[in-house]
């Protein structure tokens, strides 16, 4: 028969009373508002309302908040930053026995995050992260014996994440997300989400899934943060891509898997992307010969500048190759950019057969054979009087066309 340890009745024991009491006495949650509120509020250094406090005891001792919202910095914007309608706050059990009130989780349920951009091109989370990483915290799975309080997590479920830039609410948005942020480390913290990107001018399907996950380090600002993310756009459909990005159909189908890596920091950043388009079509064209295509590109992008430089992009073809290498500045049109174009030994077939799923009605019979090689040079600069110039040649070898 195994003895249970004389300090581990103890500490149950005291864990029990104090249910029992909570449970028999049920002080009022609503003179908690205010304090949960203000504690809040001084942690995201941002103006937190709540309208009712209710005390849970089963299965882990809380508080269900009722109309949750923080308001944003009025420097951003006037609407709230979060809006939730519950929120569950779960208590951690350890600071209770200290006759502490420390919250080990934070459950928000259909909440609606505003996530803007000012027309400085600071973004409203910014001071957030920057406040967070100032904050003497433990990290969310801290031990028993950790004085300091420990870091939420933080979980959100069917939330939805809007775009402004400056006063104007964009139609993008992340629609049914789920959303996690943890404090991983001493001095790291961690965040995953999910969810289905849309626009709220158009009644879009499947547009696919984002998955995003990433770490960052302690840093003085948001520019010189150490980070690591992951993002994958899982299978839109390139029509439905098309019309979320433009705004309109292309006419174009086929399956897109997209992924990208960032490392770095804000203001030093290296680039990785890797997209491939499965099933490449015109809307009207059926069947037809496999068509694989699959892009990768790396780049280096400066903050200081907001330049995107060493980019090199390679698209294999067959036994050839189509890259693209250079620089770009500016996130937001106009942009200044000196590219070049390159295509390497790329068999005609090939595009041939790009074109028979690009265009309807050619010959079943049409065969091509040779090799194409071309190299073009592509700029532009200025805002006021902007300069735009192209230039390049190219050859074929062994160039064959046919048709019975």
């Amino acid at each position: 028969m195994r003895l249970v340890h004389p300090k581990r009745r103890v500490w149950v024991g005291m864990g029990l009373l104090l249910l029992l009491a909570l449970f028999l006495v049920r002080p009022g949650g609503a003179r908690l508002k205010a304090r949960i509120a203000g504690s809040i509020s001084a942690a995201l250094g941002r103006q937190v309302d709540i309208d009712a406090v209710h005390i849970r005891i089963l299965p882990q001792p809380g508080f269900d908040l009722k109309n949750f919202v923080v308001h944003d910095d009025p420097s951003f914007s006037a609407e709230p930053e979060l809006r939730s309608q519950e929120v569950t706050a779960t208590l951690r059990f350890s600071s209770l026995l200290r006759g502490r009130l420390e919250v080990s989780r934070l459950s928000l349920t259909d909440p609606s995050f505003n996530l803007v951009r000012n027309n400085q091109g600071h973004w409203n989370i910014e001071n957030l992260v920057e406040r967070t990483a100032k904050t003497a915290v433990a990290p969310t799975s801290k031990t028993l014996v950790e004085p300091r309080p420990g870091f939420p997590y933080i979980e959100a479920s069917a939330a939805r994440i809007n775009f402004k830039f400056g006063q104007e609410k964009k139609a993008y948005a992340l629609m049914d997300a789920d959303l996690a942020l943890w404090q991983d480390s001493e001095n790291s913290w961690g965040v995953r989400l999910k969810a289905r990107p849309t626009r709220t001018d158009f009644n879009l399907t499947d547009t696919g899934l984002l998955t995003l996950t990433g770490t960052w380090q302690r840093a003085a600002s948001l520019r010189d943060t150490p980070l690591q993310f992951s993002f994958k756009w899982d299978q839109p459909q390139l029509g439905q891509m098309t019309k979320l990005l433009s705004g309109k159909d292309k006419g174009w189908r086929g399956g897109v898997s997209a992924s990208a890596v960032f490392e770095g920091r804000p203001s030093d950043l290296d680039i990785r992307t890797d997209i491939s388009l499965r099933d490449f079509r015109r809307y009207d064209i059926i069947g037809g010969q496999e068509l694989p295509l699959a892009a990768r590109c790396e780049a280096h992008y400066r903050s200081a500048d907001r330049t995107f430089r060493r980019i090199l992009c390679d698209i294999p073809v067959g036994d050839g190759a189509i890259l693209l290498r250079g620089q770009v500045a500016g996130l937001f049109a106009p942009h200044d950019y000196d590219l070049v174009l390159s295509i390497e030994q790329v068999p005609i077939q090939a595009v041939m057969t790009l074109v028979r799923h690009a265009k309807k009605d050619l010959p079943e019979d049409l065969l091509a054979s040779g090799n194409l090689d071309a190299k073009f040079t592509m700029h532009a600069s200025g805002e006021v009087k902007r300069s735009v110039g192209v230039s390049g040649r190219g050859e074929t070898s062994n160039f064959r066309l046919q048709s019975t």
